[in-house]
């Protein structure tokens, strides 16, 4: 069996995991907090752990030879990104009201504007809220100006940041 192969079906028995897991909440009454926290708009990344990795591994896929380190394809969102340009719109520290607002801004971003993605993105202390995926400073600029036009209160915080992007 090849090494992409084991790979794909470890990434299937994760996601089969995880679907449980979820499954196991929605039958309950109500949708527990952490399932809304979790699937609340916006991109989520999973990085699966070395331990999850070897627990998922079953005897049948894992040979004498089997790399137990994890395997590349257990983070594909790495593998697309390469260095661009976002449009910085919102980015505070306020740990009572950043995060609904960065959220907030991304909602009326992504109704407006939908051919940018948003990106909700918590590094400590700070809530960013990025837009887009581009190449070009000059691409990202276009944007931002765009941006500008659509939403004039937001200006004061709009600006071009380099970043790792998806594309």
């Amino acid at each position: 069996m090849s090494k992409s192969l084991k790979n794909n079906m470890i990434n299937l028995r994760a996601a089969m995991a995880l679907m449980v897991v979820l499954a196991t909440f929605s039958l309950n009454a109500e949708t527990p907090d952490i399932v809304k926290h979790i699937t609340e708009g916006g991109v989520n990344e999973v990085v699966m752990p070395e331990a999850l990795y070897r627990l998922l591994l079953s005897e049948e896929t894992m040979t004498d030879d089997t790399d137990l380190s994890a395997p590349e394809a257990a983070a594909p969102v790495k593998q697309g990104h390469q260095a661009g340009y976002r449009v910085q719109v919102f980015s505070d520290n306020n740990p009572r009201t950043a995060k609904n607002e960065a959220r907030s801004k991304s909602r009326n971003i992504s109704s407006r504007l939908p051919q940018y993605r948003t990106y909700v993105v918590y590094t400590s202390p700070y809530w960013r809220l990025k837009v887009g995926d581009f190449r070009t400073q000059a691409e990202a600029e276009a944007a931002a100006e765009e941006l500008k036009n659509a939403f004039p209160s937001y200006s004061k915080e709009i600006r071009v940041v380099r970043d790792k992007v998806n594309l």
